[in-house]
């Protein structure tokens, strides 16, 4: 019986990573094509208005946005299955 070797959880970050811009990019570029325009619909959840935190000496801004949507969701799952038989 063959032991699987485990592997580093880093290229697999920057792969779903990639996965998720790839999608981005493909749904902007069907956008402007009607029947397909559907991939494009996106949801934002994050922080809007970002969190602002004044101390006198020092001023903290937090805040992050993300854009979710049916293209970046299939980029990220083919990425995955890519990453799995690679």
């Amino acid at each position: 019986m063959t032991r699987r070797t485990r592997r580093s959880w880093v290229p697999l970050v920057f792969v779903v990573l990639a996965g998720g811009v790839l999608g981005h990019v493909l749904a902007e570029a069907v956008s402007a094509f009607s029947p397909l325009s559907f991939l494009a619909r996106s949801v934002e959840p994050g922080l809007d208005p970002a969190l602002h935190l004044d101390l006198g000496l020092v001023t903290f801004t937090l805040g992050f946005t993300v854009r979710l949507n049916l293209a970046v969701l299939l980029g990220v799952v083919f990425a995955l299955w890519l990453w799995r038989w690679v």
